[in-house]
This record gives C-alpha cells, structure tokens and sequence, in this order.
C-alpha cells in the first residue's frame, strides 16, 4: 500500500502524527467539508481582492 500525502482527511490528526499508513478495513466513509486550507484556491482569490483594494 502506498503512502497518500494530498490533503489530510483529519488535519488534527495530521498535525499529531504525520503521514502514516492505514491497514485497517473500510466499512463506509462520511465526508464533512471543513473551511478551505490557506493554500485553497479561494483564500487565494480573496488575498487577491484585498492587494487590489489597497489600490483603489
């Protein structure tokens, strides 16, 4: 099996331990989308927004 390092599915849990393997079975996945990371496209946009209202 082999290591996923794209985004975390628990980014506490990825603070506390780093990447790991999980060898455990999956029974059923639920997603609940947390706010967008600080690299996200959005946060991007919106840091855009604010240099350009500097300049108006």
């Amino acid at each position: 099996m082999d290591l996923d390092r794209k985004s975390p599915v628990s980014r506490p849990l990825y603070e506390r331990h780093g990447v790991f393997r999980y060898t455990g079975a999956l029974r059923s996945v639920t997603y609940h989308p947390d706010a967008p990371g600080p690299d996200s496209p959005q946060a991007a946009a919106q840091a855009l927004r604010e240099a350009a209202a500097v300049f108006e």
